[in-house]
Protein backbone atom coordinates (compact mmCIF):
# COMPACT_ATOMS: atom_id res chain seq x y z
CA UNK A 1 0.00 0.00 0.00
CA UNK A 2 1.80 3.09 -1.26
CA UNK A 3 0.11 6.48 -0.94
CA UNK A 4 1.03 9.95 -2.08
CA UNK A 5 0.25 13.58 -1.51
CA UNK A 6 0.56 16.55 -3.84
CA UNK A 7 0.48 20.19 -2.80
CA UNK A 8 -0.35 21.31 -6.33
CA UNK A 9 0.87 24.70 -7.53
CA UNK A 10 -1.19 26.63 -10.05
CA UNK A 11 1.82 27.17 -12.32
CA UNK A 12 4.50 24.75 -13.58
CA UNK A 13 7.21 27.23 -12.63
CA UNK A 14 6.38 26.85 -8.91
CA UNK A 15 7.08 23.90 -6.64
CA UNK A 16 4.33 21.31 -6.34
CA UNK A 17 5.22 19.46 -3.16
CA UNK A 18 5.20 15.68 -3.56
CA UNK A 19 5.27 13.04 -0.81
CA UNK A 20 5.17 9.25 -0.82
CA UNK A 21 4.53 7.01 2.19
CA UNK A 22 5.38 3.36 1.60
CA UNK A 23 3.76 0.24 3.04
CA UNK A 24 6.10 0.33 6.08
CA UNK A 25 4.77 3.83 6.84
CA UNK A 26 8.08 5.45 5.98
CA UNK A 27 8.27 8.64 3.92
CA UNK A 28 9.99 7.37 0.81
CA UNK A 29 10.02 10.64 -1.13
CA UNK A 30 9.54 14.31 -0.27
CA UNK A 31 10.44 16.68 -3.07
CA UNK A 32 9.38 19.49 -5.39
CA UNK A 33 8.02 18.65 -8.83
CA UNK A 34 7.08 21.15 -11.47
CA UNK A 35 5.10 19.99 -14.48
CA UNK A 36 2.25 17.50 -14.83
CA UNK A 37 4.49 15.00 -16.61
CA UNK A 38 6.90 14.91 -13.63
CA UNK A 39 4.03 14.45 -11.18
CA UNK A 40 2.55 11.58 -13.19
CA UNK A 41 5.96 9.93 -13.68
CA UNK A 42 6.75 10.04 -9.95
CA UNK A 43 3.34 8.61 -9.10
CA UNK A 44 4.02 5.76 -11.53
CA UNK A 45 7.63 5.33 -10.34
CA UNK A 46 6.54 4.77 -6.74
CA UNK A 47 3.42 2.76 -7.71
CA UNK A 48 1.16 5.10 -5.73
CA UNK A 49 -2.32 3.61 -5.27
CA UNK A 50 -4.07 6.62 -3.68
CA UNK A 51 -3.01 10.24 -4.08
CA UNK A 52 -4.51 13.15 -2.15
CA UNK A 53 -4.24 16.47 -3.96
CA UNK A 54 -4.38 19.85 -2.26
CA UNK A 55 -6.48 21.58 -4.91
CA UNK A 56 -10.15 21.77 -5.85
CA UNK A 57 -11.00 18.78 -8.01
CA UNK A 58 -13.78 20.08 -10.23
CA UNK A 59 -14.29 20.17 -13.96
CA UNK A 60 -15.13 23.87 -13.88
CA UNK A 61 -13.91 26.55 -11.45
CA UNK A 62 -17.01 27.52 -9.48
CA UNK A 63 -17.93 28.11 -5.85
CA UNK A 64 -19.07 24.65 -4.82
CA UNK A 65 -21.42 23.54 -2.06
CA UNK A 66 -18.51 21.57 -0.55
CA UNK A 67 -16.50 24.83 -0.31
CA UNK A 68 -19.44 26.52 1.42
CA UNK A 69 -19.76 23.59 3.85
CA UNK A 70 -16.03 23.66 4.63
CA UNK A 71 -16.18 27.39 5.33
CA UNK A 72 -19.31 26.90 7.44
CA UNK A 73 -17.39 24.33 9.50
CA UNK A 74 -14.59 26.82 10.12
CA UNK A 75 -12.06 25.69 7.52
CA UNK A 76 -10.38 28.44 5.51
CA UNK A 77 -10.55 27.08 1.96
CA UNK A 78 -10.19 29.32 -1.06
CA UNK A 79 -13.07 28.84 -3.49
CA UNK A 80 -12.14 27.82 -7.05
CA UNK A 81 -13.43 31.17 -8.36
CA UNK A 82 -10.45 33.20 -7.05
CA UNK A 83 -8.03 34.23 -9.82
CA UNK A 84 -5.14 31.75 -9.42
CA UNK A 85 -7.54 29.15 -8.01
CA UNK A 86 -9.21 28.97 -11.43
CA UNK A 87 -5.89 27.94 -12.99
CA UNK A 88 -5.20 25.53 -10.10
CA UNK A 89 -8.64 23.92 -10.45
CA UNK A 90 -8.17 23.33 -14.19
CA UNK A 91 -4.72 21.83 -13.57
CA UNK A 92 -6.07 19.56 -10.81
CA UNK A 93 -8.87 18.38 -13.11
CA UNK A 94 -6.38 17.49 -15.87
CA UNK A 95 -4.30 15.47 -13.40
CA UNK A 96 -7.41 13.86 -11.92
CA UNK A 97 -8.58 12.68 -15.34
CA UNK A 98 -5.15 11.34 -16.33
CA UNK A 99 -4.50 9.56 -13.01
CA UNK A 100 -7.97 8.01 -12.72
CA UNK A 101 -7.61 6.71 -16.27
CA UNK A 102 -4.52 4.88 -14.94
CA UNK A 103 -6.66 3.32 -12.14
CA UNK A 104 -5.11 5.51 -9.45
CA UNK A 105 -7.53 6.74 -6.78
CA UNK A 106 -7.42 10.54 -6.52
CA UNK A 107 -8.98 12.42 -3.61
CA UNK A 108 -9.18 16.09 -2.73
CA UNK A 109 -7.82 17.41 0.53
CA UNK A 110 -6.90 20.66 2.25
CA UNK A 111 -3.80 20.15 4.44
CA UNK A 112 -4.29 23.10 6.80
CA UNK A 113 -7.86 21.95 7.51
CA UNK A 114 -6.75 18.31 7.80
CA UNK A 115 -4.10 19.21 10.39
CA UNK A 116 -6.52 21.44 12.30
CA UNK A 117 -9.19 18.74 12.30
CA UNK A 118 -6.68 16.16 13.61
CA UNK A 119 -6.12 18.21 16.76
CA UNK A 120 -2.39 18.60 16.17
CA UNK A 121 -0.47 21.84 15.70
CA UNK A 122 2.40 20.46 13.64
CA UNK A 123 3.24 17.73 11.18
CA UNK A 124 5.86 16.07 13.43
CA UNK A 125 3.30 15.30 16.12
CA UNK A 126 0.82 14.17 13.46
CA UNK A 127 3.42 11.76 11.99
CA UNK A 128 4.02 10.27 15.45
CA UNK A 129 0.28 9.85 16.04
CA UNK A 130 -0.24 7.91 12.80
CA UNK A 131 3.06 6.03 13.10
CA UNK A 132 4.72 7.54 10.01
CA UNK A 133 8.51 7.83 10.00
CA UNK A 134 10.11 10.74 8.17
CA UNK A 135 13.38 8.89 7.70
CA UNK A 136 15.97 11.15 6.06
CA UNK A 137 13.33 13.71 5.06
CA UNK A 138 12.79 15.33 8.49
CA UNK A 139 14.84 18.41 7.57
CA UNK A 140 12.56 19.17 4.61
CA UNK A 141 9.32 19.81 6.49
CA UNK A 142 10.25 23.44 7.12
CA UNK A 143 9.20 24.12 3.54
CA UNK A 144 5.44 24.69 3.33
CA UNK A 145 4.99 22.97 -0.07
CA UNK A 146 6.62 19.79 1.23
CA UNK A 147 4.90 19.91 4.63
CA UNK A 148 1.51 20.24 2.93
CA UNK A 149 2.36 17.38 0.55
CA UNK A 150 3.22 15.20 3.56
CA UNK A 151 -0.04 16.06 5.31
CA UNK A 152 -1.85 15.24 2.05
CA UNK A 153 -0.07 11.87 1.91
CA UNK A 154 -1.19 11.17 5.49
CA UNK A 155 -4.77 11.95 4.41
CA UNK A 156 -4.33 9.40 1.59
CA UNK A 157 -2.98 6.89 4.14
CA UNK A 158 -5.99 7.43 6.40
CA UNK A 159 -8.31 7.07 3.39
CA UNK A 160 -6.61 3.88 2.18
CA UNK A 161 -6.66 2.24 5.63
CA UNK A 162 -10.17 3.54 6.46
CA UNK A 163 -8.72 4.70 9.78
CA UNK A 164 -8.42 8.32 10.94
CA UNK A 165 -10.39 9.63 7.94
CA UNK A 166 -12.98 12.39 8.07
CA UNK A 167 -14.55 14.45 5.33
CA UNK A 168 -16.50 17.55 4.41
CA UNK A 169 -19.18 16.32 2.02
CA UNK A 170 -21.70 18.01 -0.22
CA UNK A 171 -23.59 17.17 -3.39
CA UNK A 172 -20.74 18.41 -5.59
CA UNK A 173 -17.63 17.10 -3.87
CA UNK A 174 -15.75 15.73 -0.89
CA UNK A 175 -12.76 17.26 0.86
CA UNK A 176 -11.01 14.55 2.88
CA UNK A 177 -9.50 15.40 6.26
CA UNK A 178 -7.83 13.58 9.15
CA UNK A 179 -10.20 12.69 11.98
CA UNK A 180 -9.61 13.98 15.50
CA UNK A 181 -6.66 12.06 16.92
CA UNK A 182 -6.13 14.03 20.12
Amino acid sequence: MVVGGVDLAAYDSRCSGFAVINDQRVVEELTCLYNDYEIIEYIKKFAVEVVAIDAPIAEYPRFRDVDREAIRRGFRVFPPTFSYMKILTLRAWRLYRKLTSMNITVIETHPRSALKNSGFDNVLDLCKAVNVSLGPHASKIGRKDLRDALISAIVALCYKTSVCIDAVKASDGVIYLISRLR
